[in-house]
Order: C-alpha cells, then structure tokens, then sequence
C-alpha cells in the first residue's frame, strides 16, 4: 500500500515538475576539471601506519586547506597533495604515486590550525602551493533541496584520487550524529551521492563550482543517503576563529557573509522508521541479538576502520579497530564481517 501511495505522489511530482531551460545546462566535465585543481588528497602520520582523506583550498593568501576533524584527529602534521600532471596535460590518477611522495619528502606539510569535533571541521595551513592554483569560492547560504551537486574525493576502495559522484540535495537542517567515538552536532546537508572512505573531507559543489558543503559520512543502511557539513558551519567556524579569507563568490553573486557566528539550533529529537542515530548508552551491555540501532553504530565503524586497510604499516591499527568492533558489538552482522577480515589477515 505504501508502495502505491508514494508512485502516485511521483507521478504528482512530475506532472509539474518544471523543465530546464538551455541556461540551466550544465557542463560536468568543465566543472570538474575546474574544481579538481582546489580539491587535496591528505595523507594523515598515524602510529605504525599512514590514514587518508580528502580536503579543498580555500584561501590562497593564507594557504589554507578545508577538511575534517576525523580526517586530522589529534595529529598536528599532515601531509596535503594537490593533483599532480603529466607533461601533456593530463591529471596522474595513480594513488600509489601520492604515497610515494610522503617517504620522498615531495608531499606539501599542512599545520593542523584549528579543529573542530562538533561540527567535524578543520582547518590546516600548508606550506605551499602549487603556482596558478586557486582557491574554491564559498557558498554565503545552504543550498536548497533538490539542487544537483557534486562530490570530490580520494576513496580508499578505489585505486585512483581525485574521484567525483553526482547526486541531489534530499534535506539541509541540523542534525546529531553519533559515531560512537565522536558526536558531529550541525547543520547537515543530505544528498544521493555515494560516498566512501576516503571521501571525507572533500567539497560537495553546486553547479557554479562554488563549495557548499564538506563531505562527512554515508548512511550505510539506506539508499543513496550520505551526509555533508553545511557552508554555513564552516562560515561559523572561520567567524569563531578569527580567520578572514577572501570572499571569492562576490556580494553581487549572492547576499553577503553576516559578520555575525550563526546560531545553531539544537536539534529535534526525531524517532525515524527505521532510527538513523542512536545515542550510545554509558555501558555497552552485548545483547542476544544486535538491534538496529547498535548494528547501525557497528556498521559506520567498520566504515571507518577501512581507511587503514591499504598498506602493510597500516595493518596493526586495522586489526585493532577491528577487533574493537568485534568487542563491543559482538552480535552485529559488521561484527562478523571484522572477525572473518581479523582472520584472514592472520
């Protein structure tokens, strides 16, 4: 019944949907190419390993680089590359020729300015840039529902960097999402772009190539639902820290930056069918069964542990978060998916 009743309202929908005009074409292979040239592949130093995430220059006076908190944790160095290329122009995709630089010393260090755990954001100063690069223009207001727009990113599952997704703009309100090891508490824009590990970090655009919002998680028990930290956040962000960049989207373009922190409303407790976030309890008590929520939580931290899956120095911070999650949700479906990978690395 359900089924009937949301085919009908789709069939409503496109009764007046309205169409597009030839203005409102859009290019996005010009667009990529424009923006891949301001988008990082950040390679993070971690104990016995090398972690990776993705990340977009945002001033070019002040070299500084946009990304998350869980891409830089706790570290104060990190090493930020910019896309490389060959004499003919064209982009080295190659992921393995990025890490190579970091032992070779040819990766750019970026210093960790400030983080920020609630919103996910950080800010990292790097030493240089690349000549003729520009920054990313920033976007002054959220974007609105149903806008197309564009991921870049470096998944750890793919084999090149510098990747891009399309989707649409499903919601933008605030949310709390609780990862277990980090509560993100912000102004959230959902989309239908697939996102993965490696991602995070990076800029989701709209069809001007103007940043509007930066890539954090995927909602891996729904379809096509994955999560990025509003521009709006990241405006609040530079405000509280003090930090001027130059506006490169121009008051006339949209309305101008308010001076002013913006307020971020706590917010709704909402009970989803089936829930999306779950507050984790004090103690972990390991039920009969795994219920949604906790296989859900299990779920985004075996996530999250496949960033440390490539590379053999990174092999013992993987076991560990994996027998991590085997620990505490010892009667999820992720739980044993990261006891038969345990095992297979034996």
């Amino acid at each position: 019944m359900k089924r009937s009743v949301m085919c009908l309202a789709l069939l409503a929908m496109v009764a007046v949907w309205p169409r597009t005009s030839a203005a409102d074409e859009i290019d996005p292979q010009a667009l990529y190419k424009k923006a891949v040239k301001s988008c990082v592949f950040i390679v993070t130093p971690m104990k016995g390993g090398m972690g990776m995430g993705s990340g977009s220059l945002i001033d070019v006076e002040k070299r500084i680089v946009l990304t998350n908190y869980h891409v830089v944790d706790d570290r104060d160095i990190v090493f930020v590359q910019f896309p490389m290329y060959q004499k003919n122009g064209e982009m080295i995709t190659d992921k393995e020729a990025y890490f190579a630089n970091v032992p070779a010393n040819k990766a750019i260090k970026g210093k960790v300015l400030h983080r920020d755990k609630s919103r996910d954001l950080a800010f990292v100063q790097v030493e240089k840039i690349p000549p003729g690069t520009d920054a990313l223009p920033l976007a002054h207001r959220s974007i609105g529902v149903g806008a197309a727009v564009w991921n870049i990113g470096s998944p750890g599952d793919v084999k090149h960097v510098f990747s891009v997704t399309e989707g649409k703009v499903r919601g933008v309100g605030t949310q709390k999402l609780d990862f277990g090891d980090q509560i993100v508490n912000a102004m959230i824009v959902t989309t239908t772009n697939p996102v993965n590990q490696g991602d995070s970090g990076g800029p989701l655009i709209d069809k001007r190539g103007y940043q509007v919002a930066v890539t954090q998680s995927i909602l891996l028990k729904a379809q096509l639902v994955s999560h990025f930290v509003d521009i709006t956040e990241v405006h609040a962000f530079l405000s509280a820290k003090k930090i001027y960049i130059k506006d490169l989207a121009g008051a006339s373009a949209e309305k101008p930056m308010s001076k002013e922190v913006p307020k971020v409303s706590t917010p709704l407790v909402v009970k989803p069918d089936p829930p999306v976030v779950v507050p984790m309890p004090k103690k972990e008590i390991a039920p009969a069964a795994a219920d949604p929520a906790k296989e859900l939580e299990a779920t985004e931290l075996l996530r999250r542990s496949k960033l440390f899956s490539m590379g053999e120095d990174n092999l013992p911070i993987y076991k560990a978060k994996l027998q991590d999650i085997i620990k505490k949700y010892p009667a999820t479906e992720a739980a044993k998916e990261a006891k038969k990978i345990v095992d297979g690395l034996k």
